[in-house]
């Protein structure tokens, strides 16, 4: 059997089938066990295998930049020096509490530590070690991750929407109405900007955002934004319905705070001018207006759950859905949400039932059911049957039309 071995491949003769497969499995456990692949690989050292991770993927300079940031302030002390192989599982959990106690949020920590696991994958991909020393401290980690379905106590009602926004700072509760109004992430709703509006037709491209841990890719600092979304690749934009509601929201916003930077950026620092609020602050400032409403049991995610809530409910379909929410597929929207779509197959059948039952009620006795003979008197009523369905449906909005619904007519245009 032929195996890779130290970034070479080898030949091992086998005479029965059982020695090749044991010779296999030890390889493996080796692997598991972090055996160094390459003596030589797993001599190089944390900062020098950082530094390659960098720059193997095709990388906006701007990203380059923001990575190395992250490096400098938070890997560079802890990990820098020591040899790839010497790093183990509890080097991580001891830099995770050190993180801990230099009063960094929990979720720039979780972020950091994605990043942290990244390299390590990159360094088992590229056989400088033999296992990833996060996984054990990583319980993050997106692969393998099953979706978690949603239950009727994560969507917030309406007033309980309102309750929470009408607690938040007025510097940033347009962004908690993005959120609600057009089922935004977080830091997309920190990104939003004039250069990202289409005022006229209701629209939001969605392409950028601010992260949970430092970014450079616009302003030069930490405080900045980066282009690309969750599920989606750098430039890459979706788009997603504004309410009007939430138009003249942002436009009100926009009169009494102005616009920054080349985008027309819609929210700035409260302590730095030509900055982007802190992620972090942007979530705390969330926790404590839920708590002052009575409702600490919601998150921000909860303002996405009941945007999609409510489009499920109306008879959106969900291609649409997922499309302006950024889900990677249907089955995402199915998976979480699967119980408010049941229920919306529900209702749709409960109308036909209806429909179809008023119709055929009047007619009892004249149109057959379907597989029995016709003869031509029947099927002369059954065509005017048909033809008074057709009509009716030709009256009913397609799903071309759902985004124009979605927006009120004959209404103001928002900030030009």
């Amino acid at each position: 059997m032929a195996y890779r071995e130290a970034g070479v491949v080898r030949e091992v003769p086998f005479k029965r089938l059982e020695d090749a497969e044991s010779f296999a499995i030890g390889v493996e456990r080796r692997k598991d066990l972090g055996a160094r692949l390459d003596p030589a690989a797993g001599r190089r050292d944390f900062a020098d295998v950082w530094g390659e991770w960098v720059e193997a993927g095709a990388l906006e300079e701007s990203t380059r930049r923001n990575y190395q940031s992250v490096y400098g302030n938070h890997f560079a002390q802890t990990f820098g020096s020591i040899e790839m192989a010497d790093i183990t599982p509890v080097d991580i959990e001891h830099w995770e509490a050190e993180q801990q106690r230099r009063g960094y949020a929990e979720n720039g920590i979780r972020g950091r530590k994605n990043v942290l696991s990244s390299v390590f994958n990159y360094a088992v991909t590229a056989e400088i070690i033999g296992r990833n020393p996060g996984r054990k401290v990583n319980p993050h980690r997106r692969a393998g991750r099953p979706l978690t379905p949603i239950a009727d106590a994560d969507i917030p009602a309406m007033e309980e929407v309102m309750g929470i926004i009408a607690e938040t700072p007025k510097l940033i509760r347009a962004g908690f109405w993005a959120m609600a109004g057009c089922g935004l992430r977080p830091g997309e709703a920190l990104a939003v900007s004039d250069a990202s509006m289409d005022w006229d037709r209701g629209i939001i491209a969605v392409d950028h955002q601010v992260s949970a841990y430092g970014c450079q890719e616009i302003s030069g600092s930490r405080r900045g934004v980066k282009r690309g979304t969750k599920s989606r690749a750098s430039g890459e934009v979706r788009k997603a319905p504004v309410p009007h509601s939430i138009r003249q929201v942002l436009n009100d916003h926009v009169a009494a705070y102005g616009v920054w930077g080349d985008r027309g950026w819609f929210f700035e620092s409260p302590r730095l001018n030509d900055r982007h609020p802190s992620y972090d602050w942007f979530l705390a400032q969330f926790k404590e207006a839920a708590t002052a409403a009575g409702t600490p049991q919601y998150t921000p995610k909860s303002f996405r759950h009941f945007f999609v809530s409510e489009a499920i409910h109306s008879g959106i379909p969900l291609f649409e859905i997922a499309a302006w929410v950024g889900h990677r597929t249907t089955r995402t929207t199915e998976l979480i949400y699967g119980h408010l779509v049941r229920r919306s197959m529900h209702r749709g059948a409960l109308v036909m039932h209806n429909r179809l039952g008023l119709d055929l009620a009047s007619l009892r006795g004249s149109v057959p059911l379907p597989g029995s003979p016709v003869d031509d008197a029947n099927a002369g009523v059954r065509g005017e049957a048909v033809q008074m369905h057709i009509a009716a449906d030709q009256e009913r909005p397609d799903s071309s039309e759902v985004l124009r619904m979605f927006t009120p007519r004959n209404t103001a245009v928002g900030h030009p």
